[in-house]
């Protein structure tokens, strides 16, 4: 049994000896020039998406913004205010979304707006994010489309102005944004700035719900419940609580109501 147990110990060790480390395998995918940064995002990305990777991606995109790749500043900001909002780290990411941002990187542009609409780390200014939004917006950044979208349809900038924020949130649907699709649906249901149609809102939810946007789930759940489709309600409510949202959570343990 001792030998056994000890053969199995060394071909397990073996194993993990043989097991390919994180920088051999973001090499075999995307080389990174330090110097000039290029293909440093690339595999920054690579290594993202490999459990325990993550301190060899920030690295990456770190050189591809020391060499001047904006998009690697703008990610390595993103990714570092993920795992802490540490004032210091807060004021790290700003630098970052910031540099990038003024280099006319979308996504810097559009991170930097929503720091700058919630007031952490800087000061709260609705003007300045809604400019910083519409600037993402304008460079392609979807999200970007989204939060300019909120700032008009809440009011913040003064006065609501329902016809712009539609129009803001379908560039962010039409862009790949789940939660802009989920505002876009939201306006429709209402009839804010667009047509009032019920199928056209389901439809958007239900997209919305597809890209992993939870409260689109929730949302098409009510309107299926309402409809009195409660098997298809109680999947969408399980999406919901799945990606987290409390609401999907309790809707999908409200028994259905008889007619």
């Amino acid at each position: 049994m001792r030998v056994m147990a000890l053969l199995t110990l060394l071909v397990s060790l073996e194993a993990l000896a043989a097991e390919p480390s994180c920088d051999a395998l973001s090499a075999a995918k995307n080389a990174c020039e330090p110097r000039s940064g290029a293909g440093c995002v690339e595999a920054g990305d690579a290594l993202m998406a490999m459990k325990g990777c993550r301190t060899q991606a920030l690295a990456r995109y770190e050189a591809a913004c020391t060499g001047g790749v904006l998009r690697g500043c703008s990610k390595l900001g993103f990714r570092l205010v993920e795992a802490s909002r540490q004032p210091a780290v807060v004021k790290r990411a700003l630098a970052l979304f910031t540099r990038a941002c003024d280099g006319d990187d979308a996504l810097g542009c559009s991170n930097l707006a929503s720091f700058v609409w919630d007031g952490e780390g800087v000061a709260r200014d609705v003007s300045r994010a809604a400019q910083l939004a519409e600037k993402a917006c304008s460079l392609g950044d979807a999200f970007g489309c989204g939060t300019a979208g909120s700032l008009w349809a809440q009011g913040d900038l003064g006065k609501k102005d329902p016809s712009k924020a539609a129009g803001l949130f379908q560039k962010a649907c039409d862009g790949g944004s789940a939660s802009g699709c989920n505002q876009l649906a939201n306006a429709t249901a209402e009839g804010l700035g667009v047509p009032k149609g019920l199928e056209q809102a389901m439809t958007l939810w239900a997209k919305a719900c597809r890209g992993a946007n939870a409260a689109g789930c929730t949302n098409l759940g009510r309107a299926l419940r309402k409809r009195g489709d409660h098997a298809q309600a109680e999947k969408a409510f399980s999406r919901a609580c799945r990606l987290g949202d409390d609401e999907g959570c309790r809707e999908r343990d409200v028994p259905p109501i008889d007619e």
